[in-house]
Parts: C-alpha cells; sequence; structure tokens
C-alpha cells in the first residue's frame, strides 16, 4: 500500500512539473510577444493614452451625450466598402466604452431616461463590435439604433 502511494506522489509531482514547465514555456512566448507591443516606435504617451480612455468626453452630461450620438451615427451609417471603417468604429468602441464607465455610476444621470435608453443602443452596438470590426451591422438593427438615438436626444431636449 505505501508503495503504491509513493507511485501515486511521483506521478503527481511529475505532472505538476510538467504542467509548470508547460506554462513558462507559454509565458516566454507571449512576453516576446507583448515585448512588441511596448516596442518605442509603438509607445503612446500618457496624454494620447487619456485623450483615447477618454474618447474626447467633457464631463457634461448633455454635451457628453449629444457628442457620442454624432459619432454612433457616423459609425452605424458607414458605408461597407469605406476606408476608414476601422478606425470609425475603433473610435466608436473607445466613445462607448468612456461613456458607460463615465455616467454609469453617477446616480443623478444614471436614472435619467436619456442614459438609459442610450446605455441600451451603446451595449447593441457594442456587442456588435466586440468581436470583430469587418462584421455588419444588420439593416434591422442599424434602423432600431437610430431611433434609439432619436429618443435620447428628445429626452435630452427635455430634460429627463
Amino acid at each position: 500500500m505505501k508503495k503504491l502511494m509513493n507511485s501515486w506522489q511521483a506521478i503527481c509531482r511529475n505532472a505538476i512539473a510538467l504542467m509548470l514547465a508547460v506554462v513558462v514555456m507559454i509565458a516566454g512566448f507571449s512576453s516576446a510577444a507583448d515585448a512588441a507591443l511596448f516596442s518605442k516606435k509603438n509607445e503612446l504617451t500618457t496624454k494620447e493614452i487619456q485623450a483615447l480612455v477618454n474618447a474626447g468626453l467633457t464631463g457634461n452630461y448633455v454635451a457628453d451625450t449629444t457628442d457620442t450620438i454624432k459619432t454612433m451615427r457616423d459609425a452605424v451609417n458607414l458605408p461597407e466598402d469605406a476606408e476608414n471603417r476601422a478606425a470609425v468604429k475603433t473610435s466608436a468602441r473607445y466613445k462607448i466604452n468612456a461613456y458607460i464607465s463615465r455616467y454609469r455610476a453617477d446616480h443623478d444621470k444614471g436614472g435619467l431616461y436619456s442614459y438609459t435608453t442610450m446605455s441600451t443602443a451603446l451595449n447593441t452596438l457594442a456587442g456588435y463590435y466586440n468581436g470583430t470590426t469587418k462584421r455588419a451591422i444588420p439593416v434591422k438593427v442599424r434602423d432600431r439604433l437610430l431611433m434609439e438615438f432619436e429618443r435620447a436626444e428628445m429626452a435630452l431636449a427635455q430634460g429627463r
């Protein structure tokens, strides 16, 4: 019985050692890829990173919502064969993340009808952008998004 227990312990130790070796090898490969991401030629300044994270939001809810709607309309109405399609969609994703992050925790704004409408529309749009920038937004969804943006603008005008 004791021999059997020692055999199992040896097998477990060997399996753990093998798994650790695989993890170290994988980490070694990915660190080389990560190093390429942060090379000098692709390095962003702190100001550029903050601009990307804030996506042009100022803190003025009405102005930010109006600007976000304009950006989303441009992204949704972009023709399928546009040259700058990937750049516009990437900009839209940054804007979606910045907008939701900024106003989700603000209880005064989070309860407004305009915010909940925008949140619904932005979540729908983000669902199409998360997988790939190549997937087209179906016409039905695009029309629904444009309608939601109009509702949010009307609610903003009414102060809701």
